[in-house]
């Protein structure tokens, strides 16, 4: 994980929380907006201080009740994604051994109704008078199919097999 310049690299993270890539308003919780976005762990504490030293909202998670003992605090941070730029990001799906498939803005909603193993991702940072943000420049997202016992099966198929 490292940055550079107007660039962040995060590998190894996953999304915390409901993630909101459709854009649906009924999925953005208290405050209801379109915007595609989703918070995203920051696996390594050095990037988050540095990141919080930027000012970026960088946040922790914080024990429930009872379970205080013991709790060590997550790093994670709101990520948005938009279409609607001259270079629009790259983001690709992982699923076993299949090629990973770029997603669209028709079908980035997959990722709100899938279990997601690992998320390494590009951000750009922008920065502004009304707060610092970070958007996807690209991003895989690995699927978590060690649950499913048809996936060594139909994920392994090629193109040519159909």
């Amino acid at each position: 994980m490292y940055q550079n310049n107007n660039l962040v690299n995060i590998e190894g993270a996953s999304f915390i929380f409901m993630t909101n890539f459709s854009g649906d308003p009924a999925r953005s919780g208290k405050y209801p907006s379109t915007t595609r976005q989703a918070n995203l762990t920051i696996p390594d504490v050095d990037l988050a201080r540095d990141l919080i030293d930027e000012g970026f909202k960088v946040k922790l998670t914080k024990p429930r009740e009872g379970e205080e003992e013991g709790f060590v605090p997550t790093y994670f941070i709101p990520i948005k994604v938009n279409y609607q730029v001259k270079y629009p990001p790259k983001i690709y799906l992982v699923a076993g051994d299949a090629e990973p498939r770029l997603l669209t803005e028709d079908t980035i909603d997959v990722l709100d109704k899938i279990r997601v193993k690992n998320v390494d991702v590009t951000l750009n940072k922008r920065f502004t008078d009304m707060g610092n943000t970070l958007y996807v420049r690209t991003m895989y997202v690995e699927q978590d199919i060690d649950d499913d016992p048809w996936a060594g099966k139909y994920f392994s198929r090629t193109h040519d097999e159909y």
